[in-house]
């Protein structure tokens, strides 16, 4: 009888450690989403670090990446995901922001169109923004009213079809919903000279979110015991891809690859590896501990959401009259990035955390959130 009471009890706590694995956060995840930010916020200032041209851009392709593994993440099977909880959880914690930037931004375009460039007071640009429909502004480029949200029409477009994956087919939702991604991407192949969504969602980038699926369960594949032998060639690699990632942009030759029109081969591959080790690494028990940057990786979505207007407003009001302040400069730079990082701090923990937390307790099932769960 004790002997069956000790299997049981085996069972069960090998089921609630398959659960956590599914819900507690991983530190070294959250840093490469602070790390991808801070690259994407010093790009937009366009200052250049002496030898090394402009780069940062590749930040998105981190983010898509590690969208990718989070998303396989929820919805493995072992956790307790449903279509709606997730679905409406997403959107939960997605909309809210993107909107208020929205409306405000067209708010300012109306009253005071010309710091505005292409932005347009036009409502059914919009509407069109509010909806993630990717349109074609003034500027030739397909993109929201807030630029920055045209990697969020993607995002919502990944959350959709992974839903669908759900609705289909519960413990193969993920595979369902890269299928999706997938054939989408083909079938628009042939149209994209003529339409905008055709144009827009046959972009080779929609793999990355594909390749950070693959990432999760490759890293899945790796026994602990395993993921602990291999910490020193994965940090070592993980430090590579970063190192990568940063001289593909910024030092080598644009020719020098013969794929160099690729952005999968070229950016989506190094960023595919700096999510799987830094996972491993996580899975070896190498996690991050400093908490100022998994705080940082959490205020990452508004960061990303705020900080071109932050630079663009020192750069117009105080640049413009003292040129060391100037965002192309180092001081410029600096300070630009230093106060798009604090305000984004400062609202992701008075405006965010408790609005996502309140919208989940509110809309979003009654699962307690793990939003922003303390770290590993």
């Amino acid at each position: 009888m004790l002997k069956t009471e000790e299997i049981q009890f085996a069972e069960f706590r090998a089921l609630l450690l398959a659960l956590m694995k599914n819900t507690v956060k991983l530190n070294n995840i959250q840093v490469l989403r602070a790390f991808a930010a801070a690259v994407v916020v010093v790009f937009h200032t366009g200052f250049a670090f002496p030898f090394l041209r402009p780069f940062g851009s590749f930040g998105v392709d981190v983010f898509f990446v590690i969208s990718g593994f989070i998303m396989a993440r929820i919805l493995d099977p072992s956790s307790d995901s449903s279509s709606d909880f997730f679905f409406r959880r997403r959107v939960l914690r997605i909309v809210p922001p993107y909107w208020c930037c929205t409306i405000l931004l067209y708010l300012i375009a109306m009253r005071i169109p010309q710091l505005m460039g292409a932005t347009r007071a036009d409502v059914v640009d919009l509407f069109k923004s509010l909806l993630f429909i990717p349109f074609t502004k003034g500027s030739g480029l397909i993109q929201p009213l807030l630029f920055i949200g045209w990697s969020l029409n993607y995002e919502m477009y990944f959350y959709l079809a992974l839903a669908i994956g759900l609705l289909i087919h519960k413990r193969h939702a993920v595979w369902f919903g890269g299928a999706i991604v997938l054939l989408t991407m083909v079938a628009c192949m042939p149209f994209a000279a003529n339409n905008v969504l055709a144009r827009f969602y046959s972009r080779e980038i929609v793999l990355e979110f594909l390749l950070g699926i693959f990432s999760y369960y490759l890293c899945r594949a790796v026994s602990d015991q395993k993921a602990h032998s291999l910490r020193v060639p994965a940090l070592v690699l993980c430090v590579t891809s970063a190192l990568l990632l940063i001289a593909i942009q910024g030092i080598f030759p644009r020719d020098i690859f013969p794929f160099n029109s690729s952005r999968v081969l070229t950016l989506g591959v190094p960023a595919f590896l700096l999510v799987t080790t830094a996972s491993l690494l996580s899975q070896a028990g190498w996690d991050t501990r400093l908490r100022s940057l998994v705080l940082v990786g959490d205020a990452s979505y508004i960061l990303y959401l705020i900080h071109p207007y932050c630079e663009y407003s020192l750069d117009r009001f105080f640049g413009a009259r003292l040129h060391w302040l100037r965002s192309q400069t180092a001081t410029g730079a600096f300070l630009g990035v230093s106060i798009s990082l604090l305000l984004a701090v400062v609202l992701h923990l008075y405006c965010e955390r408790p609005t996502v937390r309140f919208l989940n307790r509110t809309f979003g099932g009654k699962r307690k959130s793990t939003e922003f769960a303390n770290p590993a």
